[in-house]
């Protein structure tokens, strides 16, 4: 059986960027079509990524790529002028903060940050992008908030009509979102839990078994769970390899081909609108 065929990976790293990476844009297409994979969700800490997936659509016909922008400094933070202009050049995800978080950098010791909180409300600011992924009918995702944050978020976000939410690795250390907290927000059916294989490595601060990531998806279930690689770094196997390898252990865990085309083709199609 190709693992492979089929599988949308919505978490890649790739060049360019100001971090270390292990393959380019070009590289990681070209292996993603070889291994007969479907598509890719390109994402990057410092800017937007919708250009960059313009192109490759552009020279890759027969293959899907996707952009989005993440909320760090390096954007403006909160920054609705430049959330619209990345939904309008076809940004397919806006996420909350990742590394300028003050949840992430709080975790890592540091101090201040971006939140999206003022007082117990959300901020003007982020009202008005919640505005602009609902009328965009783009992916919300949560980026490196704090579980309570991201419960405040997709609350405010379903009430501004947002139709597709993505928590973003739930059960990682930094953003570790309690399971009976990810049993609630299940059942609402625009929810969907992307689970990283990258929170799994001994090496990343706030890593998690393999086990604890099983136990999760077999707790809030594999109907709103998306896998996804989170690779690129240099000292990983490429996104290719770390999908492989996902697939395979979740087969030798038990779950049954059906859970894992779900997991790994069908809800991340689904999230992404192509079906």
């Amino acid at each position: 059986m190709n693992l492979l065929r089929g599988v949308i990976d919505t978490h890649v790293h790739s060049f360019p960027d100001v971090i270390p990476r292990k393959l380019d844009d070009l590289e990681l297409v070209e292996q993603a079509r070889a291994a007969g994979m479907r598509a890719l969700v390109l994402k990057s800490h410092v800017s937007s990524t919708c250009e960059r997936a313009y192109l490759l659509n552009r020279v890759f016909p027969d293959f899907r790529v996707f952009g989005g922008i993440v909320l760090n400094d390096t954007v403006g933070g909160f920054n609705p002028h430049a959330v619209n202009a990345a939904l309008r050049m076809g940004a397919v995800q806006v996420c909350m903060p990742t590394q300028s978080a003050a949840n992430h950098k709080q975790y890592f010791g540091g101090r201040d940050g971006l939140t999206i909180l003022n007082g117990t409300k959300l901020r003007d600011q982020v009202v008005t992008i919640l505005r602009l992924v609902s009328d965009s009918n783009a992916i919300l995702a949560t980026g490196h908030l704090s579980p309570e944050e991201s419960c405040v978020l997709i609350e405010e976000a379903l009430s501004a009509g947002v139709q597709r939410i993505s928590v973003t690795h739930p059960e990682w250390g930094v953003t570790a979102m309690p399971v009976e907290v990810q049993q609630r927000l299940a059942p609402l059916g625009v929810v969907y839990f992307e689970r990283c294989l990258v929170s799994t490595q001994p090496d990343l601060v706030g890593h998690v078994t393999f086990e604890t990531m099983v136990q999760q998806i077999r707790a809030v279930g594999a109907e709103t769970t998306v896998i996804a690689s989170d690779y690129g770094m240099p000292q990983y196997p490429t996104p290719l390899e770390g999908m492989r390898d996902f697939i395979k252990r979740l087969l030798e865990a038990g779950f049954s081909q059906e859970e894992v085309r779900c997991m790994a083709r069908e809800n991340p199609a689904k999230l992404l609108r192509m079906v």
